[in-house]
């Protein structure tokens, strides 16, 4: 009996074991079954999106795809069944703006999670950058051409540079905007009047931001070559000059003032145009008043520039167009009128104004030229009278000739900081002198004249007739030649002027 009983107990299990499995099987089948039968209407999200991205740790929101999807469908008027997205990653961009910044758009300073997501409709890819949740997003633009994909390289140059320029962190740093431009650098070749033909670089122009403040910088293709575009840095924006630093207002009879200061030399310089035709320079904290000179414009002249400042009053509201950061060696100029001061430099002087533009270039004209009929003219140097170009190693070459004693000396610069005078005619050369200066010195004036290169346009600036027993001198750098003389020197173009400064600091600190 009780062998019996466990055979039939065996046969329970069995039995509940086959139905179970049959119930399973069963069940399986349904689910499949209904599974097969009932395609909800999947969302874009699910339907459009990379089949890969299982393999992903985080996964593209579903309202991240649906927006992109929609605003990519509207914009170039297909379905969005024809659209999927065949990319995306993770992202942290560095501004409000989501690092594609539009035109004239100043973007919040604010890291913003996101996606970057790229989608394509089997001819072509677009690529998105969003936030979190799909709300801001922006189009980078059609990503199958290399034109809008900004090289490794010149991204991490051109971040270097920002970095050195602005004293900032990486950090604080972002590009807000690229493109491919053509850009000119340099210098070619040298033809007589002309310093040079520029060199094209065919590259990128690279905006970078960090707060309220703008730096474009131009590379080439591998970011090679990278500067600081001073015309398009958006870094000099008029600020209002504090109270405390506007210069005192004009004396009675006083019509107008340029003070300058800095630069090279880092002097100050004053010049105040009064109304019956003066024209008085001077140098501030001369104690001997050396520097001093007077001179006069006409009438007819001085009644034009009142007139013309009249006209541009408006700009005098003491403000400051101050240089880019990083920016050395400027000049500063501020600029003071019945009205009001206004304050720039050389390097931002293009970007000022097109009204104050015409103040400073009538003012340059009048503060640079004499209203008489032997104003000193800027005349092409004669072939046949041109000194022999540098030697090798050679940086810069003074000859001086005339004057009371009628003697001529020549004193060369060489890049190893030897400074070297002769007397043009001396047989025994009893007069050569050797003198040293700091490779540091060196490398300033090689600097200044590399700015300056474009007044070596071997050109004289004459004495005017009549004079007698002035000095000639003849400067020559890498670049060319300029001829003035001790009478016409206060003629010459500021920024040859500069040079004048310099070179006579420099001859008469060496050791």
């Amino acid at each position: 009996m009780l062998k019996k009983q466990h055979i039939t107990n065996q046969s329970r299990i069995f039995t509940a074991l086959i139905l179970t499995s049959i119930l399973s099987v069963s069940s399986g089948l349904t689910l499949i079954k209904n599974a097969t039968a009932n395609p909800v209407n999947f969302s874009p999200a699910t339907t459009n999106e990379v089949y890969a991205d299982k393999s992903k740790p985080n996964r593209l929101p579903p309202s991240v795809t649906n927006a992109v999807l929609k605003d990519l469908a509207s914009r170039v008027g297909i379905s969005t069944s024809e659209l999927q997205v065949i990319d995306y990653s993770q992202k942290t961009w560095r501004n409000g703006c989501l690092e594609l910044p539009q035109a004239n758009e100043f973007c919040t300073q604010a890291l913003v999670p996101g996606w970057l997501v790229v989608v394509s409709n089997g001819k072509q890819k677009w690529t998105y950058h969003t936030n979190n949740n799909g709300r801001s997003l922006r189009l980078a633009g059609a990503n199958n051409s290399s034109q809008n994909k900004l090289p490794k390289q010149v991204r991490e140059g051109v971040l270097q540079q920002a970095q050195e320029v602005s004293g900032l962190s990486g950090r604080s740093l972002s590009i807000l905007n690229f493109q491919a431009t053509d850009w000119s650098d340099g210098c070619d070749r040298s033809t007589p009047l002309y310093p040079c033909d520029p060199i094209v670089v065919s590259g990128w122009q690279v905006t970078v931001g960090a707060a309220n403040q703008r730096w474009v910088f131009l590379s080439d293709k591998d970011g090679s070559r990278i500067k600081l575009s001073q015309n398009e840095s958006s870094t000099n924006t008029a600020k209002p000059i504090p109270t405390s630093e506007l210069p005192p207002p004009l004396d009675q009879g006083v019509v107008f003032r340029q003070i300058s200061s800095g630069g090279f030399a880092g002097r100050t310089y004053q010049t105040v145009l009064l109304n019956d035709g003066s024209l008085i320079r001077v140098r501030i904290g001369d104690a001997n008043d050396s520097e001093r000179s007077v001179r006069r414009v006409s009438r007819q002249q001085l009644q034009q520039f009142q007139q013309l400042l009249q006209r541009t009053r408006g700009e005098f509201r003491n403000l400051s167009y101050p240089a880019p950061i990083g920016a050395a060696d400027y000049i500063t100029y501020t600029l003071t009128s019945r009205d009001g001061t206004v304050q720039y430099n050389d390097i931002a002087q293009n970007n000022l104004s097109q009204n104050l533009q015409l103040v400073i270039k009538a003012w340059s004209e009048i503060s640079n030229n004499q209203a008489t009929d032997n104003t000193p003219k800027v005349v092409p140097i004669p072939k046949s009278e041109l000194p022999p170009p540098l030697d090798q190693g050679v940086v810069f070459r003074q000859i001086s000739s005339g004057g009371f004693a009628g003697r001529t000396y020549q004193t060369v610069l060489l890049n190893d900081g030897s400074l070297i005078r002769i007397r043009i005619g001396d047989a025994n050369d009893s007069e050569r002198s050797v003198r040293r200066i700091s490779r540091q010195q060196v490398q300033e004036l090689e600097q200044l004249l590399q700015r300056t290169k474009w007044d070596f346009r071997n050109v004289s600036y004459p004495a005017p007739n009549g004079a007698a027993d002035f000095i000639t001198y003849t400067l020559t750098s890498q670049t060319g030649t300029v001829q003035y003389n001790d009478i016409s020197q206060n003629n010459l173009p500021t920024k040859l002027q500069r040079v004048v400064t310099a070179w006579n600091q420099l001859s008469a600190n060496s050791q």
